[in-house]
């Protein structure tokens, strides 16, 4: 097993049964549009109660946009419905959760993504969840400097799966 996923694993044992996340746009369309396997356990552990994730007005605001791309329109999604899901999954949150005054977080190589970091540092999030490079790329600096793990949907799920014998099936 890698040693960052052995890492990872130490992580989540420290965590709250209800782990908070932030969810970035990619991951969302995946679970709403794709049915993808890597976010199928994101989106269980969402409807059985086992993430608390957050999102801001600018992270729903930009999800709202990209579910309007022409390229999904061929699979009729419902824009209001996916954005109605969300809104029953996830916690509004537009102010840091201590409301104190925040520390200053790196800055991702795409300007669009910084609202993704700011939203896991407000509101002390455990995990952000993307597949997007330049936010895959501050793994390092984010987990060290501000406490929460980012990881893509193919990571937490490996995470999430239970665990497995190494002697194979009991």
């Amino acid at each position: 097993m890698p040693a960052e996923l052995l890492r990872l694993q130490e992580y989540a044992r420290t965590l709250p049964a209800r782990a908070r996340c932030v969810i970035d746009s990619n991951v969302w369309i995946d679970i709403l549009v794709f049915d993808d396997q890597d976010s199928r356990a994101i989106r269980d552990a969402l409807l059985g109660g086992a993430l608390d994730a957050i999102i801001s007005t600018p992270c729903r605001d930009e999800l709202a946009h990209v579910l309007a791309y022409p390229q999904f329109a061929a699979r009729a999604v419902d824009i209001a419905q996916a954005l109605a899901w969300v809104d029953r999954h996830t916690r509004l949150l537009d102010a840091p959760a201590d409301g104190a005054a925040p520390r200053v977080l790196p800055q991702c190589r795409d300007p669009d993504d910084q609202k993704f970091l700011e939203l896991a540092r407000d509101g002390t999030a455990h995990w952000l969840i993307s597949k997007d490079k330049a936010l895959l790329r501050l793994k390092p600096r984010i987990a060290r400097d501000f406490g929460f793990q980012i990881v893509t949907a193919a990571t937490f799920s490996r995470l999430s799966a239970p665990p497995t014998s190494p002697h194979g099936p009991e």
